[in-house]
């Protein structure tokens, strides 16, 4: 008997051998890239999530976070075909989707040149998306909804597996924000963390040297077919387990008054049983329910919907996905929590002397965490552990702020004393009107 999609064993529902080899295979390339990027691991699973749902990816962040990089690296481990682009305000639909075909023309057919372009490439990145004409947008937009490629009368299939899209914010114009919607999962990529910046500095000055060497960093590859098999894979994922559930999600973030479609409602579907099958199995749990954070297109809503659902995201757990699936049960509360920990931590660590230059390092750090705070919260809204912490960073920065404005003045004082003390030592001393006479 031929080998079927999922095999049982010991009452559990586990995918065959040959899709939990492609797993571990991946699992061994998001570790080997992980080294690459720092504190990006939560966006190279996010970009594996969509590819494995055949869905689209937007990252919204600043330039320089490595969405770009990210997309390449995940890509050529894949052997797939690629297509990159920054797109401006005066970009032409050519640059994308390729020029006409003079010879075809002239026979009075429309022919563009798809070679090497987007309507061939199995992963595209486009990176500031919402810049494009209303010509550009509208031939993505049958892209990404039906994999057909339309020009006139000429019209192809694509072989697009997945579009991943970035921008630094996200569009207001109701139009542009309807054609975000198409991209079924959402991260908000920020820079780096402080308490990451050594292992940033180190990493990127290896690549460097890398660079100037030419050395490759050492990467296994595997055929793009892998994300088929996976693909196809998910789509027999029982999801009867979770159903009520998810039901139960939506009809919470509905309250809250997250906007989201029907269509991305129903695809999300995609997103819960590609996470079961990277978990190991055939049949969805509560452990599978953390990519719904991701349907939605508003950071705040996000951080907002992982703290109105910590009772329904506190099973969240995934082996290959770690990250991603951390930040999605990550809710207020929790930030509150760390950024409490790491506060206390780094007041414990005060440097004895403030001459030294330690000390100054340590102020710094302090800025930043009290930079930190304020923007994840405002004053109304600011728990009460987080106050207290609060509280005492300002104190110290105020403090030194003091000290050192003193020490500025008395510098001044001194610099004055000294610029308007009369110099006597050459003018001689005249006899005083009261005094002992001749």
């Amino acid at each position: 008997m031929a080998q079927q999609s999922a095999n049982t064993v010991s009452g559990k529902t586990v995918p065959d051998k040959s899709i939990s080899d492609i797993v571990a295979g991946l699992n061994a390339h998001l570790d080997g890239l992980n080294t690459h990027f720092v504190g990006r691991r939560a966006m190279l699973e996010l970009i594996l999530l969509g590819l494995i749902m055949n869905e689209h990816v937007l990252l919204i962040g600043p330039p320089g976070t490595g969405k770009s990089a990210a997309v390449q690296a995940v890509a050529s481990g894949l052997k797939a075909n690629s297509f990159e682009y920054l797109i401006g305000r005066f970009t032409e639909p050519s640059e994308l989707f390729g020029g006409l075909d003079l010879n075809a023309l002239k026979d009075g057919r429309i022919q563009p040149v798809t070679s090497g372009m987007l309507p061939e490439a199995d992963i595209a990145f486009l990176d500031e998306i919402f810049l494009g004409s209303t010509a550009i947008l509208n031939s993505l937009l049958k892209i990404l909804n039906e994999r057909t490629y339309q020009r006139g009368q000429f019209s192809m299939k694509t072989p697009l597996i997945s579009c991943i899209a970035a921008s630094n914010h996200l569009p207001d114009e109701p139009l542009l924000a309807a054609f975000a919607d198409r991209f079924m999962l959402t991260m908000f990529v920020e820079p780096v963390g402080e308490e990451q910046l050594g292992e940033l500095l180190d990493v990127g000055w290896q690549q460097f040297a890398d660079a100037a060497d030419a050395k490759k960093p050492k990467q296994k590859t595997m055929p793009k077919t892998v994300i088929t098999k996976l693909h196809k894979a998910s789509l027999k994922v029982d999801l009867s387990g979770v159903k009520d559930s998810y039901a139960h999600i939506m009809r919470k973030l509905r309250l809250l008054g997250v906007p989201l479609s029907d269509r991305k409602i129903i695809k999300g579907q995609k997103a819960i049983a590609a996470a079961a099958l990277l978990r190991g199995t055939m049949k969805a749990g509560l452990e599978d329910l953390w990519p719904v954070t991701y349907l939605i297109q508003d950071q705040a809503r996000q951080g907002e919907a992982s703290e109105l659902l910590q009772e329904e995201l506190k099973h969240s757990h995934n082996p290959i996905l770690t990250e991603s699936a951390v930040e999605a049960s990550y809710g207020i509360t929790a930030h509150a929590a760390r950024l409490t920990a790491g506060g206390e931590t780094l007041l414990a660590a005060k440097p004895a002397l403030t001459t030294d230059q330690a000390y100054e390092i340590w102020l710094v750090r302090l800025e930043t965490l009290l930079m930190q705070i304020d923007a994840a919260f405002d004053a109304d809204n600011l728990p009460q552990t987080l106050r207290l912490l609060r509280t005492s960073i300002s104190s110290h920065l105020d403090g030194t702020h003091m000290a050192n404005t003193k020490a500025a003045n008395e510098d001044i004082t001194n610099e004055d004393n000294e610029q308007f003390t009369p110099d006597t030592s050459s003018t001689p001393s005249k006899p005083l009107p009261w005094g002992p006479r001749d």
